[in-house]
């Protein structure tokens, strides 16, 4: 009889993550499917469809609710992985979160690349 030994795979990482402007996060607030959200995300901001990526609401230092958009270092080939996200004892994130001007054309993919 053979043996089948799992190997754990390392836990997926955060790149960064971006903060959707307001009229976006209305947009995504219409949509009731969590899967129509992230790909409707990863279309507007040109991030490869099968890239790992997350939501998460967050409270700005004001008590300004918000939402970020967090790209991870994976991409899946045929099902989406479980992923967390990793914050310190006091609940700050431990990766960079960013403003874009959602003004111009953003590709996310191709920011990566460089």
């Amino acid at each position: 009889m053979n043996t089948i030994k799992f190997i754990p795979r390392d836990p997926i990482k955060p790149l960064f993550a971006i903060k959707i402007s307001p009229t976006l996060q209305k947009v995504l607030n219409t949509l009731f499917d969590e899967k129509e959200k992230l790909n409707l995300l990863k279309n507007v901001l040109g991030i490869n469809p099968k890239r790992v990526v997350g939501l998460k609401n967050v409270l700005d230092e004001k008590k300004n609710n918000g939402t970020i958009v967090i790209i991870y270092d994976y991409i899946y080939e045929k099902i989406m992985p479980k992923y967390d996200i990793p914050c310190d004892n006091n609940g700050f994130f431990k990766f960079k979160i960013y403003d874009m001007d959602f003004n111009t054309d953003i590709n996310i993919e191709s920011l990566l690349n460089k």
